[in-house]
């Protein structure tokens, strides 16, 4: 069954807000790029404390540093943090290497790759098991989700973790279940909503509904 990430992207109040809502609703709180430069390690570290048990994602969408700036993130308290696919293979691998020592996993977001679907095989041959398809927030307008590319790495890749981000809202779901993705990514859907909670436990019913299908 795919699990519920939450994306949380404005200032750490705010997050904290949400998460007294939607916590029992979702299965991992993303501390989002956004959050991090706002209020960097500190937000993942007041998270983790106030939520001990919640799988956590610091998506510092690593460029370069691999090993260095994974560590800083999986030291803070993260479960999961994101490196980007476009990145060099030395930066992935020191992230890899990073996570491994602690345990933890390493998330690779597609944004911008030329060629996803070839990426994915070289990203696979390096001992990477969870990559996300990402549609960039500035590109969500003329793009929408990328559903046909979570169907090709899918095919292409059938025992590899997939995540699907970027503007992801509830009557998405019934085209997403279908491709098995292990995560999918949500974020202004129940941010932004009027009530967080009830938004986060309609996304968690729709999920668990399609898994028990």
């Amino acid at each position: 069954m795919a699990k519920l990430q939450l994306a949380l992207d404005e200032d750490l109040p705010s997050a904290l807000s949400v998460l007294t809502a939607v916590h029992p609703h979702i299965d991992i709180a993303e501390i989002g790029t956004p959050l991090v430069f706002r209020e960097g390690m500190k937000a993942l570290r007041r998270i983790r404390g106030a939520y001990p048990q919640l799988t956590l994602t610091a998506d510092l969408k690593i460029m370069d540093a691999g090993a260095a700036e994974a560590e800083i993130a999986l030291e803070a308290g993260a479960d999961i943090v994101t490196v980007m696919a476009v990145a060099a293979d030395a930066t992935i691998e020191g992230a890899l290497n990073s996570a491994g020592a602690h345990g933890k996993r390493v998330m690779v977001d597609m944004m911008q790759a030329a060629d996803p679907r070839a990426r994915a095989l070289e990203l696979a041959s390096m001992g990477c098991d969870l990559l996300c398809l990402h549609t960039a927030h500035d590109q969500q307008g003329s793009l929408g989700s990328p559903y046909a590319q979570l169907a090709e790495l899918r095919e292409a890749l059938p025992a590899i973790h997939l995540a699907i981000a970027g503007g992801v809202a509830l009557s998405d779901l019934e085209r997403i279940l279908p491709l098995k993705p292990q995560i999918i990514i949500v974020g202004s859907a129940i941010t932004s909503s009027a009530d967080p909670g009830a938004s986060a436990r309609q996304f968690q019913q729709r999920i668990r509904d399609y898994g028990h299908a």
